[in-house]
């Protein structure tokens, strides 16, 4: 329970009390006066079993800190990760927020940090299934099932054209859930 008001607060930027910081240096994640970065607090937490609102919580973070703990929660499920990743495909650029293989999958991640989609996540998906289509060939080698899913903050849950679109909330109970989706999502070979 501290560790949970302890992580909230300190990635909110809220002031420490004195058994906050007591709680997150007896979880390693305080020392000396300097603080764990937040994405690894998050992922401490969550690995700890402390129950977080991550869409809450990651709204406070930047895009990029936004991504690491989508890295941290694919990480801690065994994945590989790499972000940033570009590449050449069918003659044009392109570039993945997040790819991670395990398992016999390559998860091809579109991370949004958005709070309000709407009608643009059909958009995004069609663009990201594309784009993780033309690059297929160079994606399979790191497993032989590739699957585009998107990411984001707002609370959103759908299947587009067989690609997830999802709340960083959701992602744990995705990644719990793959080989049981196979019907409901587009798993590219």
């Amino acid at each position: 329970m501290c560790l949970r008001r302890a992580v909230e607060d300190a990635v909110e930027g809220a002031p420490l009390d004195d058994d906050e910081r007591r709680c997150l240096e007896e979880a390693g994640l305080y020392r000396g006066g300097l603080l764990a970065p937040r994405p690894y607090l998050i992922f401490k937490a969550l690995q700890s079993g402390a129950t977080l609102d991550l869409a809450k919580l990651s709204r406070s973070l930047s895009w990029s800190d936004f991504e690491e703990v989508i890295v941290y929660i694919l990480e801690g499920w065994g994945y590989s990760v790499r972000r940033g990743v570009r590449m050449e495909c069918g003659g044009r650029g392109a570039e993945f927020d997040v790819v991670a293989w395990s398992r016999g999958h390559v998860l091809v991640v579109e991370a949004k940090h958005w709070k309000y989609g709407g009608g643009k996540w059909a958009a995004v998906a069609r663009s990201h299934l594309e784009k993780t289509a033309r690059c297929l060939d160079k994606l399979r080698p790191l497993a032989p099932r590739v699957l585009p899913v998107v990411v984001t903050l707002s609370s959103v849950n759908a299947v587009v054209e067989g690609v997830p679109v999802l709340s960083i909330s959701l992602l744990a109970d995705l990644l719990r859930n793959l080989d049981y989706l196979g019907d409901q999502i587009r798993v590219l070979t």
